[in-house]
């Protein structure tokens, strides 16, 4: 599977990096809310942090302990936050810079947090893709190759962070993901 990924201005249009006659064929974004409430799990973890930090903090506050043990706490608070709040700030801002386009020859990913990345695929090189539903009429198509052929990182596959074993890239909590991998599949028979 080619790939080249290079970074791009957050406003970067995909368009500027097409083909001259190179037609689009599908383009979208991932479901907002289902993309940004995907972490939510951690949300749990950081409820149960924080309700540990203000207990230790009552203990460390109301008894003859130094009041400056007190101090130990507030690194613990803010990863807290960050985990029962925070990550959908950054979930989000990682929806506003994520874009698909699906052409006759190639797939184009625009995707970052702070600094967007464009990362292009031959629609040729791409490997196995696969459907994985996420909701209704809500999925992912998982690009990745066929068991015992290349499982793994190596030059010109993406991995995301963290990595899983197995996932690759994808086109990420988009609407009616079967329409979208037929239309990919179709043209690289083609």
């Amino acid at each position: 599977m080619q790939a080249t990924a290079h970074a791009k201005n957050a406003n970067t249009h995909l368009e500027a990096n097409l083909a001259p006659g190179e037609r689009v064929l599908w383009r979208g974004k991932p479901v907002q809310r289902a993309f940004v409430w995907r972490t939510w799990p951690l949300s749990i973890f950081g409820g149960v942090l924080i309700a540990t930090v203000v207990a230790f903090e009552a203990v460390i506050l109301t008894t003859e302990a130094p009041d400056l043990l007190a101090v130990w706490g507030v690194p613990f608070a803010l990863a807290g936050l960050y985990m029962a709040v925070g990550h959908f700030l950054l979930t989000y801002r990682e929806w506003l810079n994520t874009e698909y386009v699906v052409t006759e020859q190639r797939v184009l990913i625009r995707h970052g947090i702070f600094s967007p990345v464009l990362t292009i695929y031959s629609l040729l090189g791409l490997p196995q893709t696969t459907v994985e539903m996420r909701g209704d009429g809500v999925g992912n198509i998982i690009f990745r190759p066929q068991q015992g052929h290349g499982y793994g990182p190596w030059p010109g596959y993406q991995m995301m962070w963290p990595y899983t074993p197995g996932y690759l890239v994808g086109l990420l909590y988009i609407r009616n993901p079967d329409e979208v991998q037929r239309l990919i599949e179709t043209h690289r028979r083609s």
